[in-house]
């Protein structure tokens, strides 16, 4: 299975972006815009730092395999 490094990263910020809007009329209603910032970006910042990490490893693994 190619590029996985791309695939759960993508789906880590598709998952964010829905829970983000389901979450919204909560936080509107709070007013508790700095936790809904700081749990947006904490999520979007972990899929990124995720996609690096795999993104890493992949390219360790096509190296000692022979295929880079």
């Amino acid at each position: 299975m190619g590029k996985r490094y791309i695939l759960f990263p993508s789906l880590l910020v598709i998952y964010t972006i829905v829970m983000a809007v389901i979450a919204f009329p909560k936080y509107q209603e709070s007013g508790k815009w700095v936790e809904y910032l700081i749990v947006l970006g904490g999520s979007l910042l972990i899929a990124l730092l995720l996609y690096f990490i795999l993104k890493r490893k992949q390219t360790l693994r096509d190296k000692f395999s022979g295929k880079g």
